[in-house]
Parts: C-alpha cells; structure tokens; sequence
C-alpha cells in the first residue's frame, strides 16, 4: 500500500505541463468558492516544562492552556481574516453566512475558536463553535491526530515509520549536529545565560532512531533536545518575558523545523498523523465544489464561505510532510516554521476555463506583533506555500490533484469516514490569565 501514495507523491512532483501547478492570474481571474483555514492554537504555557535550565513559572496558566495573551492575538488574527476573505471576494460575515469554525478538545484549541469569531465578528458567540460532541477525560478528536485510533485499529506500522525517519535524517544521524552547528551555537548563547555554563550543551548525547509515540519511530537526541528547548523558549518570548536576542532566538527555532523535518513530515509519520484531517479538507473543499467525495463525510457547510479549524502544529507539520510544502515567513519566523496562530490556508477557485484549482497560503503574526498588546500594521501576514511543481507567488493546483492523494491516503487505511460527532454546546472553561513576568509592548 505505500507504493500507492509514493505513486501520486511522485506524480504530484512530476506532472506533464498540461496539469502541472501553474501560478494564478495576478488579476485574480477566477471565481473564489471557498477556503479552508487549518490553525494552530495561539500562546500557550509550557505542556512540560524542560529539562535542567530555568524555565519560568507560567502560573496561573494550567500546563498547555492559552494565555490571555494568547487569546488576545488570536482576536487580531480573526480580524485579519476577516478583511483578507472579503479582498479575495469570499466576503466573511456573521451572520446566515457566517464561518464554520471547528476545535479540538483542548482548552487551546477551543479557546482559540472562540478568539478567532470574536476577531472577525466582535462576540465570541457570534457563531457557533462546534467540537467532538463525545469529549471528555482522556477522549481525543481523531479528526486531528490519527495515532490513537490507528493504533487501536493496530494500523500503525512500525518498521515502515522507522525506514521513513532514517530516510529523512542523514546517516549516522549525529552528522545533523555537526550540519546544524551555528543553530546549536545560537540556542546554546540563550541558554547560557539561564544556567551560567553549569548545565551539559544542548548538543551533547547521543544521536539515536527509536520507537516513540504509539507506535512511531523519532529520532531521539541533540536535534530532539534542542527543539524542545527553543520552542519553550519561543513560547515565552511571545508571552512577552523579558527580550533576547531575536536573531539568536530565529536560529534556534531552526531546530525545531529540523526536528519536525526528519519526526513529522517524513513520507510515513506525516500520512499517520494527518492523513485523516488532509483528507477532510479536501473533502470540505469538494463539497462546495459540487464534487463527490465518498471517502469522508463533512459537516454541512452550504452556508459558509470559510471553514476554521482549530487544532495544533502536529496537523500543520503532517500536512506539509503530505504535501512536500514549504513557506518562509519572515518578520521574525523561521522557514517552514509554525509559530501560535501560524495557518494553512486552502483557497478554492474555478478558472474562466472551469477548471477547479486550489491555491495554499501561510498565515502567520511576527515576532514583533507576539510581543505587543495592540494589533501592528506589519503584525500578521501570510505567503505563497511551495508545493512540488509549483514555487511561484500565486501558485495553485489542481483539486483533482489533492482529491488523488487523500484517495490514496483513504486506500492505506488512515482516513475515517466520518467527521467526528460535532456539537456547538457551551463549553465551560476556566478565566484565562497571564503569568506575572508578561510585559508586552
């Protein structure tokens, strides 16, 4: 079955020029349908604090709940979307028309849902925000993470994720620390200042593939290390904790789309984790087109003109592992990076000519607007998203050709028929606070 999706993975990147990715008219000839928003949550407190260097107490926040300030951004990017829509011609009100908006379970990610209506339509309540009607203790979405339910469907095959992370890490593995040494010489600058010299290198230990997470293979280490360390320390920096270095902080995060390089997007771990959610986008998206999608089922959406999803880093790292996708924000971020709020945006259009295309887009706040307390004029942003074939600024393809891959993710058996049991019923959730050291511009 993997060489089914190796097909159309290689298809995707070798297409005949007459279906092959081709940019979008700068004068947007074509008429927009819809859009797919897929979100990550915005700031949030440490889930686990790391290992042997000082981390700051982000209580009261609970372990991985947004912050107040994190809900605070998520508004200015709901605001944002708002206007971008109506000047791509999907107009975004808030009413009959309004956007479906969808979380996953956790406080972040229903938060963030909330933030993002309120953002674009003044209340939190202006429209519903729908969630697995089934939550509760210890009950995931599957809708966003396919691991739990492949494993219990024992579908998760762990040689097969093993022979993808070594085919994505060099060999030996250790040989990435050696190529990311600047990186590891900027996160190792920040960090010395937290522990005075007296804690080992973020580089040091040994470089190793091993089973982890139900079932799937990572590689474990200095690179693992090191992208634990800079994403924690980028989570504070953008809950405004007294400033570093941002140049040193960019390079660090380096290592954490490093980590998700090898971890996340490789050919196998990518289909697991996201294979399920791509293939309901995709099937959002063949809805409103009038296009049959027997694979999944979808929620109804024949009012909106944009579906929010929202959920974490894991979905936008396994989409761009799926897609072989690649941005390069700037203003702070990382290439390929996924910062709070980062998002991929899926636009469907029909051509002057009918054809049905889909253009991706990277959304995304820099650095200097997760440090500031009011909306910036440069604050939010969003760039073309490099797919195989196609690098220009306004690229799109075919929707067919995403319909192919997500049926041959479906043929592999990690899609679900089903969206997952949604229900818009108040959820009650605790005050949201800011840790005491946050001073935002």
């Amino acid at each position: 079955m993997l060489r089914i999706v190796l097909v159309v993975l290689l298809a995707f990147a070798g297409a005949s020029p007459s279906v092959a990715a081709t940019p979008r008219a700068a004068n947007g000839s074509g008429t927009p349908i819809f859009a797919v928003v897929m979100t990550r949550h915005g700031v949030r407190s440490f889930t686990h604090a790391p290992a042997a260097y000082t981390w700051p107490d982000w209580a009261p926040v609970s372990p991985g709940y947004l912050s107040a300030h994190g809900y605070r951004l998520m508004t200015y990017l709901g605001r944002f979307y708002r206007s971008y829509f109506t000047s791509e011609g999907l107009a975004m009100s808030c009413d009959h028309a309004g956007p479906y908006v969808y979380a996953d379970v956790d406080q972040r990610t229903l938060e963030s849902g909330r933030a993002l209506i309120e953002g674009a339509c003044g209340s939190p309540t202006a429209v519903p925000l729908f969630h697995d009607a089934t939550m509760g203790p210890g009950i995931n979405d599957g809708l966003f993470d396919g691991v739990d339910w492949l494993v219990a469907a024992g579908k998760v095959d762990s040689e097969a994720s093993h022979a993808a992370v070594a085919a994505a890490a060099p060999m030996p593995p250790s040989a990435l620390v050696a190529q990311h040494a600047a990186e590891f010489a900027a996160l190792q600058s920040l960090l010395d200042a937290r522990c005075s010299g007296t804690c080992p290198p973020a580089d040091s230990g040994d470089s190793a593939i091993a089973a982890k997470g139900k079932g799937l293979a990572a590689l474990t280490g200095p690179v693992d290390t090191g992208s634990s360390y800079a994403e924690s320390m980028f989570l504070e920096q953008a809950q405004c904790a007294p400033a570093v270095d941002p140049a040193k902080l960019e390079a660090a995060m380096r290592l954490h789309v490093l980590e998700y390089d090898v971890n996340a997007r490789n050919a196998y771990n990518s289909s697991v984790r996201g294979g399920n959610v791509f293939a309901h986008i995709v099937g959002l998206l063949e809805e409103k087109a009038g296009v049959p999608h027997p694979d999944v089922a979808v929620p109804d959406v024949s009012h909106a003109g944009v579906a929010f999803i929202s959920g974490h880093d894991t979905q936008l790292g396994a989409l761009g592992g799926i897609l072989d996708a690649h941005w390069a924000p700037g203003g702070g971020i990382a290439p390929d990076d996924m910062p709070p709020g980062g998002a991929l945006i899926f636009e469907l259009y029909r051509t002057a000519a009918s054809e049905l295309r889909v253009r991706v887009r990277f959304a995304y706040e820099t650095f200097a607007q997760f440090r500031s307390n009011s909306p910036l004029a440069d604050g939010i942003a969003t760039v073309p998203v490099h797919l195989a074939g196609c690098s220009g600024e306004d690229c799109s393809v075919p929707l067919a050709r995403f319909a192919a891959l997500s049926r041959a993710l479906a043929r592999r058996g990690f899609v679900q028929h089903d969206w997952t049991p949604e229900s818009d019923a108040p959820v009650d959730l605790a005050p949201l606070a800011d840790p005491a050291w946050t001073r935002c511009n």
